[in-house]
Formats: C-alpha cells, structure tokens, sequence
C-alpha cells in the first residue's frame, strides 16, 4: 500500500467554499463525517507530474478490455490528444467498501445537497436531479435510482467553477458487454454523458467500474472529453466538427483539464473510501436513520 500525500492545493474560492458547506451540513445527522483533510496515494503523483504517451491510451471502442483480468499499461494519466480533446485514466482502491455500498453511494449523496458536500468538501456544491422522487420512491434497486437519470451539478474543477449536465446511462450505451461483468469481478457502474449546463452539447464520456477486490473494490474510470459530443437540434445530432475547431476542443478540454480532472477523481473517490463504510452503517438501508 502506497503512502498517504496530503493534499495542499486548494484555491481560494474552494478555501470559501469549505467554510460555507461546513455551516450547511453541521445540523445534519451525518455531520460527523465531514472531514476537510484530503489526501492521494503516492503512487499517483507521477501520473500528474506529466502527461501520459498517446500510445496508451484505450480508444473508446475498446471499452470491453476493461472487462479482462489485470491492469492496463496505464492506471492513472491523463493526455491531449491531437485533435485537442483529452483523456484521463483513473484507479483508486476502496478498501472496506462494496458493490452495495458504492451504487447506494451514487443516489444517496443527492437527496440534499449537504451530502454532496462529504464527497470533496472544498470543491462541491450541489447534485439536483432531475427526477428526485426516483431517490427515495420504495421498490426500487440502488441502480433504478440514477441510472437513466440526468443530475445538474454545480462543482470546481481545480479553480474553475463549473455547471454541468449529468446523463447516468447504461454501461451497453457505450459497447460494454455487461454479460461479462460477473466473469470480471464488476460490482457496481457509474457511466455518463456530461456537458456544460446549458450547453446543447455532451462533451464527455464517463465510464466508472467498481470491480471486486480482496479488502474491498477499485474503482478503473476511463473519460474522453471532446471526443464524440453531439450538437441536438431539432432536425437530430450534429457531430463536433460541423460546430467546432480545434481550438473549440482545447478549451472544452485539452491538457489542462485532463489534468484537473484527474486530480479531482483521485481526491473525491480515495476521500470517499475513508467514510462510507461507517456511513452506510448508520445510514444505509438496514441502518434505522435515513
């Protein structure tokens, strides 16, 4: 097991917004696990001291060689791609943590947005879902409740605040063969198209596995930002290039906010790990208070 780094780069408006989200949750009954004290494995800091070769990176039509046993040549890195889009990879370990507690996870934190808050306190705001009835309606599996769901998310990027659009899909909507998910140990999905707010255009593809581990799950996500968006309109979808440049793409994506994204990914899912055993306990569904 690789040692802790603490994390130290929290910009100035992240800095308020620790402050504010600690008075918003102090009333709550999970309040106790609101915990400012970030940190990344050490083993992760080489794959954000520069970017990775082009030569890994995992096309998204290759999808299902996340479905073999092992790991790739590259985990964690992130990279331009010479169209301007990016692409980032990510693993982080969940020790301690389930299948059943990670799709709980998913739905859960969006009731309010005080929960939201306990997944990276400096840097989230709030999840709205569109359809919030789906999250407590009964006879539903964890799944039910966000799959096929969009989420409005108000979030900062390393300093950039930013507004999008979260349309949780099924992992078959990009090429994932699920019959093979049990045969590969997966136990829990989080797959989504996502865009800016307001924006007619889904610029990222989000893929997160959980797959099965001897002290708990990993979590391997792969995204492609800029790659493959679509421009709806009323007359159907229009690709990227009927809409945009190059340099359309750098500021959509790009280097910079592969890198940022990748950060952002290791700190919230290894922060995640430190707490949602207990909190599942407590407030799980077998737990009395919901």
């Amino acid at each position: 097991m690789s040692k802790r780094c603490p994390v130290t780069y929290y910009p100035v408006p992240t800095q308020e917004l620790f402050r504010r989200n600690r008075e918003l949750i102090q009333d709550k009954p999970y309040a106790r696990f609101f915990n400012g004290d970030m940190w990344i494995h050490e083993h992760v800091l080489p794959a954000l001291a520069a970017p990775m070769e082009l030569r890994d990176v995992l096309p998204p039509e290759d999808a299902n060689r996340l479905l073999d046993p092992g790991y790739h040549a590259v985990e964690n890195g992130y990279c331009e791609l010479p169209d301007g889009s990016a692409y980032v990879a990510s693993h982080v370990p969940l020790p301690g943590v389930t299948g059943e507690m990670y799709s709980w996870w998913f739905w859960w934190h969006a009731v309010e947005a005080a929960r939201y808050t306990l997944w990276y306190p400096h840097n989230h705001v709030v999840a709205k879902p569109l359809q919030p009835e789906l999250l407590t309606q009964p006879g539903l599996t964890n799944e039910q409740r966000y799959i096929n769901t969009t989420h409005h998310v108000d979030e900062f990027i390393g300093p950039d605040f930013m507004r999008v659009s979260i349309r949780f899909v099924d992992p078959s909507e990009f090429g994932l063969d699920t019959r093979r998910f049990a045969e590969a140990g997966i136990v829990g999905h989080a797959c989504a198209r996502v865009g800016l707010l307001g924006m007619p255009v889904e610029s990222v593809t989000m893929i997160h596995l959980a797959r099965q581990t001897e002290d708990g799950i990993e979590q391997r996500s792969r995204s492609w930002l800029g790659h493959d968006p679509r421009l709806k309109t009323r007359f159907g979808t229009l690709p990227l290039e009927r809409i945009a440049s190059n340099n359309m793409r750098r500021k959509m994506a790009g280097a910079r906010v592969g890198y940022e994204l990748l950060l952002h990914d290791q700190i919230e899912f290894t922060h995640l790990a430190t707490f949602l055993p207990e909190l599942y306990r407590e407030f799980g569904p077998d737990a009395k208070a919901q």
